[in-house]
C-alpha cells in the first residue's frame, strides 16, 4: 500500500485547520494527497460527515453512502412534519410516527421519513435517517462529560485531557456550539428554562450548564416572527424547519462537498461488505422515497469507514462475519450496545408555570452523586406543543446513570439479518429494566431534591418513554475490544469505525453527540498521522 503524502501546510489542514472553520474552512479545497487511494464513508451522520470532511480536505476521492434522503430546508419552512400533525415524513418505512404521542392512533404512508426505530428484542432503539444522519433528529445537546464519569466508563489509553483540550473544543466549535444566550432565556417564551433552573435551586443541587448545536440568530429570528417557529417551540426531533439547528449537512458535509472531492449519495443502502484482496467490495440498492428499488451497484474502495449508527454498524459487520466475507473480525464485534443509561419522563402539576409554549432546546442538568450505586444525571428538555396536552404544567427529562448492562447486534441466520438483542437476564425484562432504573430515578428525584415533590412523575411506555427506548444507543464496535481507541477495526488496517458504536454503551452521563463528534475527529488523526 502506498502511502498517503502530505506537504506541511497540507497536513496543518487535516489536523490542525478543523479548529477554524465557517468561510474559511468551507473553501480549503483538495489536499496532495496520494490521489490513487479512494475511500467509502457509509453513513452521514456526525462521525460520518466528519471523515468525508477530513477525507475530502486532504485530496482523498471519498463516495458517503446514505439510506436516507436529503432535507433541504426550504424557505417556506416546510421541510419536516410538526409533532402535533405527524405524517410520512416523520418515520423511516412505518405504518404510524415513530416519536409521537399521538403514534398508536396515527397512521401515515410508509415512506423514507427522518426517523427510524429499531425494534430489537427488549428494546425499541431510535435513530436518524437522512443525509446528517442522527444531527437532523437530535436535541441540538453538546454536553461534555465530566473527567470523573469518562474515565470511570472509556478505556484508560482514551485520554480525557487530549479530548477536552484538542477534540472537543474542536467538535464543538464545527458544530457552532454555544449556550442558552441571556437574551433568549429573558424570553417569555423561556418560562419553561428559567422555572427549570429555579426547581434546581430549590432542590439544592449545581446547575451545570453546556453548550447547544444552536444558531441563536435564527432563534431571534423566529422569535421576531421572521422564521417559522421552530427552536421558539421545541420541534426539533423530527427535524427543525426555521433551520436553526446546526445539523451537520449544514456544517461538515457541506465543507467535504465543497473540497471537489466528496460525493454524497443519498437513498444508497450498504446490503453487504466483502473484502477482496487489499480493497473492501460494497454492494449497493439505490431506492426510491417509498422504498422501491431502482438500482444496484458496487463500490470498490482501498479505505472503508463505518458511520452507519450503533445499531446499522454492527449489523452490517456482524453479517460480513457470519457469512465468511470479512473473516478477521474478532469476537467483541457486535458485542457491548448499551442504552447510555436514557431514562426518559414527566413530571406533571409542576408548582411552577412552565409555558403553554417551551422554548428550547434546555439549558442545564445536575447531577446526583451521592447515592449508592453510581452517579445521574439529570436534564430538562423542552416539549414541543401537541393537542390536548397542557404544557404549563409538564416538564420532561432525561435521567442518565449507567446499569452497566449490555446488549448485542447478532446474525440470526434463520432470518437472513441481523438483530437487537437487549434483555435482562431473568424475568420480564422490560418490567425488570423499567423497576431498575426507576428506582434510580426515585433515589434521584425524592423529596430531598425536591423534584417529586414538585410534581407527579409519570414515564408511560404507550409514546416510548421510561426504559422502553433508547434515543442514544451505543456500542457494538467499543473501542479495546472490537476496535482500537483510533477506530481501526482489530483485524484489519482500513476499516474503521468513527460513529456512536465505538462508544463503550455509554457516553458518560450525556447526550453522546459531541462525544462522538469528538471522538470521529480524533480518529481522523490518528488516521493521517500513521500515513496510511
Amino acid at each position: 500500500m502506498r502511502d498517503v503524502r502530505f506537504t506541511r501546510r497540507t497536513m496543518l489542514r487535516a489536523t490542525g485547520a478543523g479548529i477554524a472553520v465557517g468561510a474559511a474552512g468551507m473553501g480549503m479545497g483538495s489536499a496532495t494527497a496520494d490521489q490513487g487511494k479512494t475511500a467509502v464513508v457509509i453513513g452521514s451522520g456526525f462521525g460520518g460527515a466528519i471523515a468525508a470532511y477530513r477525507l475530502g480536505t486532504a485530496g482523498i476521492k471519498t463516495v458517503v453512502l446514505e439510506r436516507g434522503q436529503r432535507w433541504p430546508i426550504t424557505d417556506a419552512g416546510d421541510t419536516f412534519c410538526s409533532s402535533a400533525t405527524p405524517d410520512r415524513r416523520a418515520a423511516w418505512f412505518s405504518d404510524s410516527p415513530v416519536l409521537s404521542p399521538v403514534q398508536q392512533i396515527t397512521k401515515i404512508e410508509r415512506y423514507a421519513g427522518v426517523l427510524d426505530a429499531v425494534r430489537g428484542n427488549g428494546l425499541v432503539a431510535l435513530y436518524g435517517a437522512g443525509v446528517g444522519g442522527g444531527s437532523l433528529v437530535f436535541g441540538g445537546f453538546l454536553a461534555q462529560p465530566r473527567r470523573r464519569d469518562f474515565e470511570a466508563s472509556f478505556p484508560r489509553d482514551l485520554d480525557y485531557t487530549e479530548l477536552a483540550e484538542i477534540y472537543y473544543p474542536r467538535a464543538r466549535k464545527n458544530l457552532g456550539g454555544s449556550p442558552l444566550p441571556a437574551d433568549i432565556l429573558a424570553h417569555p417564551s423561556y418560562v419553561g428554562a428559567r422555572s427549570w433552573l429555579a426547581d434546581i435551586a430549590d432542590s439544592g443541587l449545581e446547575p451545570h450548564f453546556f453548550d447547544f448545536a444552536i444558531d441563536w440568530d435564527i432563534v431571534r429570528a423566529e422569535l421576531a416572527g421572521e422564521r417559522v417557529p421552530s427552536i421558539m417551540i421545541a420541534e426539533m426531533n423530527n427535524g427543525t424547519n426555521s433551520g436553526a439547528k446546526n445539523s451537520v449537512d449544514r456544517n461538515y458535509l457541506a465543507w467535504a462537498e465543497q473540497t471537489g472531492n466528496v460525493t454524497v449519495k443519498a437513498l444508497h443502502e450498504v446490503t453487504e461488505i466483502k473484502e477482496s484482496g487489499r480493497q473492501f467490495t460494497i454492494a449497493i440498492r439505490q431506492i426510491d422515497e417509498f422504498g422501491a428499488t431502482v438500482g444496484t451497484s458496487q463500490v470498490v474502495a482501498d479505505y472503508l469507514f463505518m458511520a452507519a449508527g450503533s445499531y446499522y454498524t454492527p449489523a452490517l459487520l456482524v453479517s460480513a462475519k457470519a457469512k465468511g466475507h470479512l473473516r478477521n473480525l474478532n469476537e467483541h464485534v457486535g458485542q457491548g450496545y448499551g442504552t447510555n443509561g436514557d431514562f426518559l419522563f414527566n413530571r406533571l402539576n409542576n408548582r411552577r408555570p412552565y409555558g403553554t409554549t417551551h422554548g428550547g432546546p434546555g439549558v442545564a442538568l445536575v447531577y446526583d452523586d451521592a447515592h449508592e450505586g453510581g452517579s445521574v444525571s439529570m436534564a430538562w428538555q423542552a416539549v414541543p406543543p401537541v393537542g390536548g396536552v397542557d404544557l404549563n404544567s409538564l416538564t420532561t427529562h432525561l435521567i442518565i446513570t449507567d446499569p452497566h448492562h449490555r446488549g448485542s447486534i447478532d446474525y440470526n441466520a434463520d432470518l437472513g439479518r441481523a438483530e437487537l438483542n437487549y434483555r435482562w437476564p431473568e424475568g420480564n425484562e422490560a418490567d425488570l429494566r423499567s423497576q431498575w432504573m426507576a428506582g434510580r430515578f426515585k433515589q434521584f428525584a425524592d423529596d430531598r431534591h425536591g423534584f417529586t415533590a414538585n410534581g407527579v412523575p409519570v414515564w408511560p411506555r404507550q409514546i416510548g418513554m421510561g426504559s422502553y427506548s433508547s434515543y442514544h444507543g451505543l456500542g457494538g464496535m467499543v473501542m479495546g475490544k472490537a476496535c482500537a481507541t483510533d477506530g481501526t477495526v482489530h483485524g484489519y488496517d482500513n476499516l474503521f469505525v468513527v460513529d456512536g458504536s465505538l462508544l463503550p454503551g455509554s457516553a458518560a452521563l450525556v447526550n453522546p453527540s459531541l462525544t462522538v463528534a469528538a471522538v470521529a475527529e480524533r480518529c481522523m488523526d490518528k488516521f493521517f498521522a500513521a500515513g496510511r
